[in-house]
């Protein structure tokens, strides 16, 4: 068992540890990281350097979407392919807490808490992906009984929590699969963190609507180098941030 796992530590040679940049050369290590993720060990540790590191990733996130959204927008103009939005009306309130708590929270937790790859948040995301099949499954197959299928899946998150908390500090190993893997790993979970937020779009009906979802996926990429250099906490402030920043610029321009 031990020559398939690795320890999640400094020590191994086929991992490094992230570490301090200037902005020029942060920017090239995200786009190094977009093309071909790459694993490390260990984020920074809090200070002035990760700081900088957060706001450079999320002021480029901010630029980005925007100019992706716009340029699908100007093809749809031409060719007609997008989706309708389908967010429900919300009070001011509830839509606070959904994009700066709820979202950053819950979405960094399901789809980032583990690319660390320890054993104990592999299983803690095993549970969450159940729970998110079972939601899902439940609305395709049109379940009578919402509030139950609601309710089995928050028993799985919880049930994963605990296992979590039970191995958290004895399954810190990381299995070997998940360094060799982990760029497909990466992609594979920011593809389905893009897919999810089809959730707010109504009509698809053309195989060129799922662009709809491309800034979203783009997000997810910066996110999840976010989470694997600076941390969870990091992913969760720039994920809080970013839709604090679209929040700000909904309301001055309504």
């Amino acid at each position: 068992m031990s020559a398939r796992l690795t320890p999640a530590g400094e020590g191994d040679a086929r991992v490094r540890v992230a570490g301090a940049m200037g902005w020029r050369e942060r920017l090239m290590d995200v786009a190094r990281f977009a093309a071909r993720p790459s694993y490390v060990a260990q984020p920074m540790a809090w200070g002035r350097d990760a700081a900088l590191a957060l706001v450079t990733v999320l002021a480029l996130g901010i630029v980005i979407s925007p100019l992706v959204a716009g340029l699908t927008a100007a093809f749809d103009a031409q060719v007609g392919f997008l989706p309708d939005s389908d967010f429900a009306p919300q009070s001011d309130r509830r839509r606070i807490i959904s994009f700066l708590i709820f979202a950053p929270v819950f979405e960094e937790l399901l789809f980032r808490s583990w690319l660390r790859g320890q054993v104990a948040a592999l299983r803690f995301a095993a549970y969450g992906f159940a729970a998110m099949g079972l939601l899902l499954g439940g609305i395709i197959l049109g379940a009578d009984d919402s509030d139950l299928v609601g309710l089995g899946a928050v028993g799985l998150v919880f049930a994963g929590l605990v296992h979590w908390g039970l191995g958290n500090h004895r399954d810190t190993m990381v299995p070997g699969w998940f360094v060799r893997h982990f760029r497909w790993i990466v992609w594979g979970s920011t593809l389905l963190f893009g897919l999810i937020h089809l959730g707010n779009f109504t009509g698809l009906t053309h195989p060129l609507g799922l662009l709809v979802v491309l800034p979203q996926t783009i997000g997810g990429l910066l996110l999840a180098y976010t989470r694997t250099r600076l941390g969870l906490r990091a992913a969760i402030a720039h994920h809080a941030a970013f839709n604090a920043v679209w929040l700000i610029l909904d309301y001055a321009l309504a």
